[in-house]
């Protein structure tokens, strides 16, 4: 894409969306930021602007927007809002700022999408190809966004690394030319119900990651999902991932082992050197494994990478222990499926925190899942329908998260886990799941300190 001259709109002015503002303008586009939040137009923003010559408006989309060339979407804009509708009306091509950012790099990109496992699969895929001495950077909707990547790798006039990109559902929305040299597929279970028409609508959407792929590429599709298997449809060479052995797998655990083939050859790993715990990541380090093969010579890098990564931020990470009683972090868990491998990962008696903005869940997935040995605490909006559709576990009412900490740590005996892993968005009392693990964390921290005094 020539963007040289050319009128473009940016709407939304989050991290992406600013990212992709300033690497437009880097290439000489007219770029404009519009942002119905008056808010976000803050001093420093503004400078950046300036000083990139890029126009804004915030607190309403003017008509400008509509002389645009075409327009770049960022994630958190639903396409069904008005002013998207109104650009698709008079034919004004709408695109997500990973295919803008992907305009100005011929570096090889792997992407990774999935209901859940996104972030630590990305970071871990990252992480074992700079550990293989091929330069790596991890992006996209980890924090890190795609174009902030590029523009870093343009202005630094470095070569460009391999980008492993996290691409979420909303990003693959407006995506018409984006072309991964490997993608991946974890998962796909009920999310984001809320903005989508339907379960399928959703399934299609995840599965657009696939569909720029040729012969040369690589999709690593996880078989033992019903999802994936009925609606992934590539024309790259499928490397599947799997708990049983399949003829073309290349990366598994075998009971107490990890094995990864590369070469022809069979490569072991006990599982106790591995860092990473929890079955759901025995498929996420299997698809990291899988994703990375076509770009390494030996199997060191994947293996000191397993040895040494551990578990990313607010993802079952370990955050203390008082009273021979733990405690887990599971933030990132918004949604069924998410906590039900957290739930898998335990086996003492579990004191499980649930709740926050429902996405329009059936809490009831989880009932097969929970022992009669553990004991639900609910906080949050979505607390009367946990209560309801999970009423023979005897749920107990929090409504505030440090509320349902001090309440479990009361109640578990020695031994015992207790884990934040809410199965819905933070959006009703924090301002994203960071803020609210950030908060479990600072919690238990206090718990600690305190010592055994509490019990």
């Amino acid at each position: 894409m020539r963007v040289t001259g050319k009128s473009v709109t940016v709407l939304g002015a989050g991290r992406s969306g600013i990212a992709a503002a300033i690497l437009l303008a880097r290439h000489e586009a007219q770029v404009r930021v519009s942002d119905m939040n008056p808010g976000l137009g803050t001093p420093d923003i503004l400078t950046i602007f300036r000083e990139h010559g890029i126009a804004y408006e915030f607190g309403g989309h003017g008509p400008e927007i509509f002389a645009s060339d075409f327009v770049i979407l960022s994630p958190g804009i639903p396409t069904s809002s008005p002013i998207v509708q109104e650009l698709y009306v008079r034919d004004i091509p709408v695109y997500s700022e990973i295919e803008a950012a992907s305009w100005f790099t011929e570096s090889p990109v792997i992407a990774v999408t999935g209901s859940n496992g996104k972030t630590t699969t990305t970071s871990l895929i990252a992480d074992m190809l700079n550990r293989s001495g091929i330069p790596a950077v991890a992006c996209g909707n980890i924090g890190h966004s795609f174009s902030q990547a590029v523009y870093t790798a343009i202005v630094s006039g470095s070569q460009h690394p391999t980008y492993v990109a996290e691409i979420s559902s909303f990003q693959l929305e407006t995506t018409k030319t984006f072309h991964p040299n490997v993608a991946v597929i974890l998962n796909i279970t009920p999310d984001h119900l809320d903005r989508y028409d339907s379960f399928l609508e959703y399934a299609l959407t995840k599965c657009r990651i696939l569909i720029n792929q040729e012969a040369k590429d690589f999709a690593v599709l996880n078989r033992d999902d019903e999802v994936v298997n009925a609606y992934a449809e590539t024309r790259a060479y499928v490397i599947p991932v799997s708990r049983e052995p399949l003829p073309d797998s290349i990366a598994c655990f075998d009971g107490e082992t990890f094995s990864f083939k590369l070469g022809g050859t069979w490569h072991k790993l006990p599982k106790k050197d591995i860092k990473l715990f929890g079955i759901h990541n025995e498929y996420n380090i299997a698809s990291a494994a899988s994703a990375v093969s076509p770009f390494i010579r030996d199997h060191e890098g994947i293996f000191t990478s397993l040895r040494e990564f551990e578990s990313i931020p607010h993802r079952i990470e370990f955050a203390g222990e008082a009273g021979n009683i733990r405690f887990y972090n599971d933030s990132k868990g918004t949604n069924t499926d998410a906590v039900k491998m957290a739930i898998r990962s335990f086996n003492s008696p579990l004191h499980l925190i649930l709740g926050g903005r429902d996405k329009d869940s059936d809490f009831r997935d989880l009932a097969p899942w929970i022992s009669g040995t553990d004991t639900l605490y609910v906080i949050g909006e979505a607390s009367e329908k946990i209560i309801r559709q999970l009423a023979e576990f005897n749920p107990v009412p929090c409504h505030d998260l440090e509320t349902a900490v001090m309440t479990a740590f009361q109640r578990a005996n020695p031994g015992d886990a207790i884990l934040l892993s809410p199965a819905c968005t933070s959006y009703d009392q924090y301002r994203n799941y960071e803020a609210r693990g950030d908060h479990f964390k600072q919690i238990v921290k206090t718990i600690m300190e305190l010592g055994n005094e509490s019990k």
